[in-house]
C-alpha cells in the first residue's frame, strides 16, 4: 500500500512540475493549447451523429428537408472549424515548443553554471546533464499527455456509452481486445526506457568520437598524423552495434503487432456483421451502420491512443524524475556563506588535506601556510605536487577533506564565494580561447567596464597586447577567431596568453594570481611580466606559480611543495643557505645557463 501511494505521489508532483513549469514557459499559448485540446474532443463525436442523420435521410428520409440542410450546413462548418482548429494547433505546437525549449535551456544552463567544479569531474555526471538535456521535451509532453488523456477517457465514456446502446457486447468486446495490445505496448516502451539507460554513456562516447571532427584543436593531430580513420572507424563501430541491439528489438515488436493489429480489428469485423444483418432485414438505416462502424472504429482508436499515452506518460514519469532530480541538485560551495571579504585578506592554510573527487590520493597532505597581505609569493614545485590545487581551493572550487582556509583569521566557508573569486585577478595556465571581440574577451574579468577603452589600454600596454593589436583596423573591437567571422584574427599561443595576462591586469585587484603565466611566452614577454609583477604597489599581493625558478626568487616568500607536502618556505636567499630541495631545483636550472 505504501509503495502504490508514494508511486502516485511521484506522479502527481510530476504531473504538477511539468504542467507548472509548461505554465511558466508560456502562459498566452497554455492557455490557447489548453483550449484546442477540449475542442477536438467534442467536434468529432457531433460530426459522426450528424453524418448518421445525413446517410439515414439520404436511405429512409427520417427527417425533414430542411433539417437535413441545418445538418449539412453545421457538418461542413465543423469540418471546417477541425481544420482551421489543427491549423492553429500546428502554429501553436511550433511557438510554445520553441518557448518551452528556451526557456528550459536558460532553466539548465543557470543550473549548471551554478554548479560545484566537483560536479563535472565525473563522467556519471556527465551523463546525468545528457539525461537531462534529452528529456527537455519531457516538460512539455507531460502536460499535454495529461490533457490528451482526459480528452480520451471522454470520448472513451461517450463513445462506450454510443455504442453499447446499441450492443453492450460489441463495446465489452472492443475494449477487450485491446489488452494485449496494452500489455505489448507497455511491455516495449519499458524495454525502450532500459536501452535508453544502457546506452547513454556508448552514446556519449560515440558523440565524442564523432565531435571531434568539429574542433579545430583536434583537426590539427587528425591531419598531421593521419588518424582521422581511427576515429571515424570508432564512431562507426559503437554507432552499429548500437543500431543493431535497437533493429532486433524494432523487428521484435513488429512481428508481434501484426498479431495485435488482427486482433484489434476483430472488433469492427464484428459490428460490421451485425449491422449488415440488421440494415438486410431493415432493423437499421445504412446511416446507422455507417454510425456503428465509425464509433467502434473511435472508441478502438481512442482506447489505443489513451493505452500509448498512458504508457509513455509512465515512461515519461521516470524520464521526469531523472531532469527533476537533475534540477534539484543543490550546489554545495556555491551556496554558502554570506560575508564579504576585505580586498587584500590574509590567507590562511591549516593542516590541509585534500584528492578530487573519485580519487583516494591525497593530492594536499598537512597542508599549512600563511599568505600575508601585499606579499609577492612564488609557489614552486615539480608537475604534479600541488601547486595548481592550492589556487582552486582558494577559489573555492573544492573544499579540502580536512584541515581549513582561513581569510582573516575566518574560514573560507563563511564567506559568500563570488565575493572572495571577485577579490583575485587570475591567469590560469589553461588559458581559455574565445571567439567575440577583443573588448570583451579582455573585459570578462570585469564585463561591465567593457567600454572603458582607458582602462582596456592599460590592461593592454601592461600585458603587450597592444603591440599585437596596434596596426588592426577596427581594434578592440576586432574579432578573434573565425567560429563565426570570416575575416576574424587568429592569435598564436603566446598572443593568447597575453590576452588571457591583459583579462587579469583589467580587473585591477588587490590580490592578482598567475599560474604558470610565461608558459608559452618568449623570454623577452616573460621578462616584462615578471618585473611588473613583482613591481607592483607595496599595496598588492601577488602569487605566482612557475617551473622557471628565475622568476620566481624576486619573491618575498617562496613556498616548496613536493608530494602534496609543504617542505620549505623562506626567501630565495634563505632557501639557498638550506640547501634543500629548492637549491637544488635552482641549481639544476641555473647549470643550463653556464
Amino acid at each position: 500500500m505504501n509503495k502504490v501511494k508514494e508511486f502516485l505521489g511521484n506522479i502527481a508532483k510530476n504531473i504538477w512540475f511539468g504542467v507548472k513549469t509548461s505554465f511558466l514557459a508560456s502562459k498566452k499559448y497554455f492557455a490557447i493549447k489548453c483550449m484546442i485540446l477540449f475542442s477536438t474532443t467534442a467536434i468529432p463525436l457531433i460530426n459522426i451523429w450528424l453524418w448518421k442523420e445525413i446517410l439515414n435521410f439520404i436511405a429512409l428520409r427520417l427527417k425533414s428537408f430542411n433539417e437535413i440542410i441545418i445538418y449539412v450546413t453545421i457538418y461542413s462548418l465543423l469540418k471546417l472549424a477541425t481544420y482551421l482548429i489543427s491549423c492553429l494547433d500546428n502554429y501553436v505546437n511550433r511557438r510554445y515548443s520553441d518557448e518551452l525549449t528556451f526557456y528550459i535551456e536558460n532553466v539548465m544552463i543557470e543550473k549548471t553554471s551554478r554548479m560545484d567544479l566537483a560536479f563535472f569531474d565525473m563522467a556519471s555526471m556527465g551523463d546525468k546533464v545528457r539525461q537531462a538535456r534529452n528529456n527537455f521535451g519531457i516538460m512539455n509532453q507531460i502536460t499535454w499527455l495529461v490533457f490528451n488523456i482526459i480528452s480520451e477517457l471522454i470520448n472513451i465514456i461517450a463513445t462506450f456509452v454510443i455504442v453499447s446502446s446499441y450492443h453492450l457486447w460489441i463495446g465489452t468486446a472492443t475494449l477487450i481486445f485491446l489488452i494485449p495490445y496494452f500489455v505489448h505496448n507497455r511491455n516495449y516502451t519499458e524495454k525502450l526506457l532500459k536501452l535508453e539507460k544502457e546506452q547513454i554513456r556508448e552514446k556519449r562516447i560515440m558523440d565524442y568520437y564523432n565531435n571531434v571532427f568539429y574542433d579545430n584543436n583536434v583537426q590539427f593531430e587528425i591531419k598531421l598524423n593521419n588518424i582521422g580513420k581511427y576515429f571515424i572507424d570508432q564512431f562507426h563501430e559503437k554507432w552499429t552495434a548500437l543500431f543493431k541491439v535497437n533493429m532486433q528489438e524494432n523487428v521484435k515488436f513488429n512481428l508481434r503487432n501484426i498479431f495485435i493489429f488482427i486482433l484489434n480489428t476483430a472488433s469492427e469485423l464484428l459490428v460490421l456483421c451485425v449491422s449488415v444483418y440488421e440494415v438486410i432485414h431493415k432493423k437499421i438505416g445504412i446511416g446507422n451502420l455507417q454510425y456503428n462502424l465509425n464509433m467502434v472504429a473511435r472508441l478502438r482508436e481512442q482506447s489505443k491512443l489513451l493505452i500509448a499515452d498512458i504508457n509513455s506518460f509512465l515512461v515519461n514519469n521516470i524520464r521526469l524524475d531523472e531532469l527533476r532530480e537533475f534540477i534539484n541538485i543543490k550546489p554545495v560551495i556555491e551556496k554558502s556563506g554570506t560575508l564579504i571579504p576585505s580586498k587584500n585578506p590574509r590567507i590562511e592554510f591549516c593542516n590541509v588535506w585534500f584528492h578530487y573527487p573519485n580519487s583516494d590520493n591525497y593530492v594536499l597532505k598537512d597542508c599549512s601556510l600563511i599568505i600575508e597581505p601585499n606579499e609577492k609569493i612564488g609557489l614552486v614545485g615539480i608537475n604534479g605536487a600541488g601547486k595548481s590545487t592550492i589556487l582552486k581551493l582558494i577559489f573555492r572550487f573544492y573544499d579540502p577533506q580536512k584541515g581549513t582556509i582561513k581569510l582573516d583569521g575566518t574560514d573560507i566557508k563563511e564567506y559568500d564565494v563570488y565575493a572572495v573569486r571577485k577579490i583575485f585577478s587570475v591567469l590560469f595556465q589553461e588559458y581559455v580561447t574565445y571567439c567575440l571581440p577583443l573588448r570583451e574577451i579582455i573585459a570578462l574579468s570585469d564585463f561591465d567596464k567593457r567600454y572603458d577603452d582607458e582602462k582596456l589600454k592599460h590592461a593592454c600596454d601592461m600585458s603587450g597586447v597592444t603591440e599585437i593589436i596596434k596596426d588592426w583596423e577596427n581594434g578592440y573591437d576586432t574579432v578573434i577567431g573565425r567560429y563565426y567571422e570570416d575575416n576574424g584574427k587568429d592569435f598564436s599561443g603566446g598572443q593568447w596568453q597575453l590576452v588571457s595576462l591583459a583579462r587579469a591586469y583589467f580587473k585591477d585587484s588587490d590580490y592578482i594570481i598567475l599560474d604558470e603565466p610565461s608558459a608559452a611566452l618568449d623570454p623577452i614577454s616573460e621578462d616584462k611580466i615578471f618585473k611588473q609583477l613583482y613591481g607592483l604597489s607595496k599595496q598588492k599581493s601577488a602569487l605566482t606559480i612557475s617551473h622557471r625558478l628565475s622568476n620566481t626568487y624576486l619573491a618575498d616568500k617562496i613556498i616548496v611543495i613536493e608530494d602534496g607536502y609543504i617542505i620549505e618556505q623562506g626567501s630565495h636567499s634563505d632557501l639557498l643557505q638550506k640547501n634543500g630541495r629548492y637549491a637544488q631545483l635552482f641549481k639544476l636550472q641555473a647549470s643550463r645557463y653556464t
